[in-house]
């Protein structure tokens, strides 16, 4: 019975989510943001660009508030840049006003690509970066 009541303790327990730190063309990825640039700048305005997503689904969904409960609003490929607002945070969830891409999801420049969207999304997957 203890070791049922632990298998789904275990099952149920997220994994703290690792930084990806890794070079994709012309793009460094330097940690997540949450972790690297934000605890050092003024609350506000800021932009991140879409990391951590190498597992099945390959991209981050913004949603239309803060949880997966909500509904999808778009969804980003690695390397496409979000303008987030630091201040409206929910837990990992941090509001995202806007959307670009520079650069495609291997790293080649691209030209400038608006990509229009406001929602939420886990900051688990945004990491600060030098291009």
């Amino acid at each position: 019975m203890k070791s049922v009541i632990f298998a789904l303790l275990a099952m149920t327990m997220a994994a703290p989510v690792l930084a990806e730190t890794r070079t994709y063309g012309r793009v460094d990825l330097t940690g997540l943001s949450r972790d690297t640039s934000w605890p050092y700048n003024a609350a506000g305005l800021s932009y991140v660009m879409v990391c951590n997503v190498n597992g099945p689904d390959g991209f981050l969904t913004v949603r239309s508030g803060p949880g997966t409960d909500f509904a999808q609003e778009r969804a980003f490929n690695r390397l496409a840049i979000l303008e987030v607002d630091t201040t409206q945070r929910r837990g990992n969830w941090v509001r995202v006003v806007d959307a670009h891409r520079t650069h495609t999801k291997d790293g080649a420049v691209q030209d400038f690509k608006p990509l229009p969207v406001s929602g939420w999304a886990h900051d688990g997957y945004m990491c600060s970066f030098l291009d």
